[in-house]
């Protein structure tokens, strides 16, 4: 058995307020954000990308509301496929 296995066969024996408390300590882990950080770095230079291609869209007060419409909608239905 792995390290990793060790560690998660472990995790799942602690009760919630332990396996919260492990969680937060690995949230605020030098190495976890060093990752976390790393990846956003990455998006980032993503979307720059994409703005200096011209792969955006500009909205107006009209159509913003039309986005957020949407948003939710998609958000509403994934959801609801997650529950059947």
């Amino acid at each position: 058995m792995s390290v990793l296995e060790k560690v998660k066969a472990a995790a799942a024996k602690l009760d919630p307020d332990e396996q919260y408390e492990f969680f937060r300590w690995w949230v605020e882990s030098d190495s976890f954000k060093t990752r976390q950080l790393a990846a956003l770095k990455r998006d980032i230079a993503v979307g720059i990308d994409q703005l200096d291609s011209g792969h955006y869209q500009t909205f107006t007060s009209a159509t913003v509301m039309q986005l957020a419409e949407n948003v939710g909608q998609e958000g509403r239905d994934r959801l609801k496929k997650r529950h059947r």
